[in-house]
């Protein structure tokens, strides 16, 4: 079934990619010149902003959508976290750890990721089942560069590319 695009989704989509494209080609920069918390921050609205424009919410569907922004921005929170964490330990000189300390935390971080996801599902399936065939599509384009490039599918579209 083919989806019609609307020009403002068109105009969305083409600035995206445009944008991915550009980021893509750039080498990843020194520690000192990465985007601050404040323009990550700045960033994430922007995508907020993006998903609700692109799908073209109706009421109904944005009170279903604000559980969904809020655990997106909760992950994202809690992503800048251990972002900050990480860099700490780098900078404090941290000692290699040994294998089943580093098993330890894997497992740990593997259950927190399970529970933000379970956490994610239960309040993004009553927005999902709210939308029309169309904002499906495209929300699963929109929603992956809410997820910072890593899609729902992400995985599966890797393998398939492979094939």
């Amino acid at each position: 079934m083919k989806v019609p695009f609307t020009p403002s989704a068109i105009s969305v989509l083409l600035a995206t990619s445009l944008l991915t494209a550009g980021l893509a080609q750039t080498q990843p920069q020194p520690e000192g010149q990465r985007p601050s918390p404040e323009a990550r921050a700045r960033l994430l609205d922007g995508r907020m902003a993006m998903v609700k424009e692109t799908l073209k919410l109706s009421d109904a569907q944005l009170k279903l959508w604000a559980p969904v922004e809020q655990q997106l921005r909760a992950n994202a929170a809690e992503h800048e976290k251990r972002r900050e964490e990480r860099l700490k330990r780098r900078q404090d000189g941290a000692a290699a750890r040994a294998l089943p300390d580093r098993l330890d935390r894997a497992a740990q971080r593997a259950s927190r990721r399970a529970e933000r996801l379970k956490a994610f599902n239960d309040v993004f399936k009553p927005f999902y089942a709210s939308l029309s065939e169309e904002q499906k599509t495209l929300s699963h384009i929109v929603l992956r560069s809410v997820q910072g490039g890593r899609g729902f599918h992400d995985r599966r579209d890797r393998a398939a590319q492979k094939k």
